[in-house]
């Protein structure tokens, strides 16, 4: 009975691997679709397409771009995860997924658990930005006018829970100051207000705000990224100014549904990433204020992790509400 069990198993294991072998050459044989959870014409958009099309010619089938806006991008990523795990259905997420158990308490979904991570396609690091009015360069110039009159300066956000107002948090924590949020609705009203004088600082990524820089219009005090951005290599990182513990950046990346087969994740991270690491996708990522990625499905699943378990702490200690 032993040998008879011990061999049914063997062929049982032979067997599934060859069904996941099988599955894997096999794959794909019919159109894929990428659910990109925002409208058409953003960041989200642009790269879902640049991504789309490098990896359709990659793998021999088309890939159809599929825009579920709505809800921060809940709703394109619960679309997702209604189709089967079988690599059919990818979804372009942003590091604020990583935020929406925390913001959302009826969330259907935990970014973890539930996403099984393709690669990272670009980051843009977060950069405090002021008007060019502002008097000073570097971040200490703001922490000093923090500092001299504490709850007085403001800071424009993109609404409250968003990554500009997350990473504001940040800083301040970082820095020991006492600034207080004014929440817009988006990126541009806050850019404007920026620029107009209306407040002083908006802790933006510079995927956003390049325009706005390159035209003088806004000046950097200080950029997250290990190492100076390659657009504006005169910017100093936050580390170089001597506060630490804001290495941190947005991204955006391919997911799929947890549970399919490791041979199609695995087959699908190697054409994403001959893509990603291709410098027409590098320089295009550049113009946009980003710098393209391009990592293994294993280092994006810790990104996802490390991201969901800072932000909630984050979260949780200010007690953050959603607006």
């Amino acid at each position: 009975m032993m040998k008879k069990t011990r061999r049914h198993l063997i062929v049982a294991t032979l067997a599934l691997a060859a069904a996941g072998w099988s599955h894997a050459q096999a794959y794909p044989n019919k159109p894929l679709t990428m659910v990109v959870p925002f409208p058409p014409g953003g960041a989200a958009d642009i790269t879902a397409r640049l991504v789309a099309k490098g990896m359709s010619e990659q793998m021999g089938q088309p890939i159809v771009i599929e825009n579920k806006p709505g809800a921060s991008g809940i709703i394109g990523a619960e679309y997702m995860l209604a189709r089967p795990a079988d690599g059919y259905t990818l979804l372009l997420a942003s590091n604020s997924v990583t935020t929406f158990k925390w913001l959302y308490p009826n969330v259907s979904f935990d970014p973890v658990k539930d996403f099984r991570g393709i690669g990272i396609a670009l980051q843009s690091p977060y950069m405090a930005v002021v008007g060019e009015k502002f008097q000073g360069n570097e971040v200490a110039d703001l922490v000093r006018a923090a500092k001299d009159k504490p709850g007085r300066i403001d800071y424009a956000t993109a609404g409250n829970g968003t990554g500009p107002h997350l990473f504001a948090e940040m800083f301040k924590q970082a820095t020991g100051t006492f600034m207080t949020g004014i929440p817009y609705r988006g990126s541009a009203p806050a850019l404007t207000a920026v620029m107009s004088g209306e407040v002083p600082v908006y802790f933006d990524i510079l995927l956003s705000s390049q325009p706005f820089l390159s035209s003088g219009r806004l000046k950097s005090l200080g950029v997250s990224s290990k190492e100076r951005v390659p657009q504006f290599p005169n910017v100093k990182t936050f580390a170089e100014q001597g506060i630490q513990g804001l290495e941190i950046a947005a991204w955006f990346g391919v997911v799929v549904k947890s549970g399919t087969p490791e041979p199609v994740v695995q087959a699908l991270s190697q054409a994403m990433t001959k893509v990603v690491r291709s410098s027409a996708f590098s320089t295009r990522a550049s113009e946009l204020g980003a710098t393209a990625a391009g990592n293994t499905p294993e280092s994006f699943q810790a990104t996802i992790a490390q991201d969901t378990a800072t932000w909630g702490r984050l979260i949780k200690e200010k007690n953050i509400r959603v607006d």
